[in-house]
């Protein structure tokens, strides 16, 4: 008996950006002239199609609304409607599979599913829930902080919301640098905001011109509004302020030998612990280190950051078994500074002729006896 195709809206009912329609159970030839097709995207277009039906706006009908933008994937075993923003709520949607679009699909009935999704929700707004570096003293030619957030945001909002404030409590002038497109992770969570590059590299013109973007001893305020609007479309809970001083500006490479390494006990799940004398830059810290046996296995564990980023931990997923092991450091990683292994981040400038260095490993050997 030939199963009948199934047609959902899948996700978190109460979280529009996690949803998406999916028509399911279609035969292997469906999906075969769809891979087939000169042009599948026209194709899926009439094949699956998701429009609004409800909340119109006065005087317009609900079949002239626009079908909802958004992109399509071919599954295994059937197709997938995914929404470019979000479905709105309170509005009524209706997904449609017409199968009639294709030849083999003439005598098969079509599929319709109307949704919405709920105007209420215990999803609570969205608010800065760290930000990294998180101590309360940094050196002058800080390259970046990270904002992160406890639920995804939109973009397009830091420009105006994100800002760093004197003493006073007025905006420090041409400190941060503004990217044409916001630096978001995927997640949409977590927001890299960086400080004007030009103004940190010495011998550069804006570093002659202006002086480095904050100050050794003056007292700086980085704040956040709550303009900034989440998945939602809904403002932060609260404004955010991160308050610092300024120390003396760190222009050495990161070196290796100076981390102190805390072995864990043999037969246990005790963390490998790494000890900083200066903090690393928290989000390469969760990249660029890695555990393997003494012949390139991988350890399977989990990493923790924390002590003002001076400490790196890996508990494994299992026991330490009694062998030798080692810590693979890219030479990518970097302070808060931007200097990384190989040399600081305001080095001086190379001539014409000489070549740049490589990225490498580092590798750190120890034995659990």
């Amino acid at each position: 008996m030939i199963e009948q195709p199934t047609l959902t809206v899948d996700g978190d009912p109460h979280r529009p950006q996690s949803q998406f329609v999916t028509v399911r159970k279609l035969h292997r030839d469906v999906i075969a002239s769809l891979c087939r097709s000169p042009d599948p995207e026209r194709l899926l277009q009439t094949l699956l199609r998701v429009r609004v039906i409800g909340a119109a706006a006065p005087g317009i009908a609900a079949d002239d609304l626009p079908d909802v933008i958004g992109r399509y994937e071919v599954l295994d075993d059937g197709v997938r409607f995914i929404p470019r923003l979000p479905f709105e709520r309170g509005v009524r949607f209706r997904a449609t599979y017409d199968p009639r679009t294709l030849a083999r699909g003439e005598r098969q009935q079509a599929l319709t599913h109307e949704f919405s999704v709920p105007t209420e929700t215990c999803v609570p707004r969205a608010q800065v829930a760290r930000v990294f570096p998180s101590g309360d003293a940094l050196p002058e030619n800080l390259l970046r902080f990270y904002v992160c957030f406890s639920s995804p945001m939109q973009r397009g909002r830091a420009q105006e919301h994100v800002t760093v404030l004197d003493a006073a409590g007025c905006p420090a002038p041409d400190v941060l640098y503004r990217p044409p497109v916001e630096l978001w992770d995927p997640s949409m969570r977590y927001l890299t905001v960086l400080l004007d590059p030009g103004r940190l590299k010495r011998g550069v013109g804006p570093h002659r011109a202006l002086g480095p973007p904050l100050r050794a001893g003056l007292e700086y305020t980085l704040a956040v509004g709550e303009g900034m609007l989440d998945a939602l479309g809904r403002p932060l809970r609260a404004a955010f302020s991160k308050s610092f001083r300024v120390t003396e500006a760190v222009r050495e490479p990161v070196a290796v030998d100076g981390w102190r390494l805390l072995s864990p006990a043999p037969k246990s799940r005790e963390p490998l612990q790494l000890i900083f004398p200066r903090p690393l830059d928290w989000a390469l810290l969760w990249h660029t280190l890695r555990v393997t046996s003494a012949a390139d296995e991988p350890i399977e564990g989990r990493i923790a950051v924390d002590r003002g980023e001076r400490r790196w931990q890996f508990t494994p997923r299992s026991a330490w078994s009694p062998s030798r092991y080692l810590i693979h450091v890219e030479s990518g990683l970097e302070d808060v500074c931007g200097n990384n292994l190989l040399g600081p981040f305001d080095r001086i400038l190379r001539s014409t002729g000489e070549a740049a260095p490589s990225l490498s490993t580092h590798g750190i050997s120890f034995v659990i006896a």
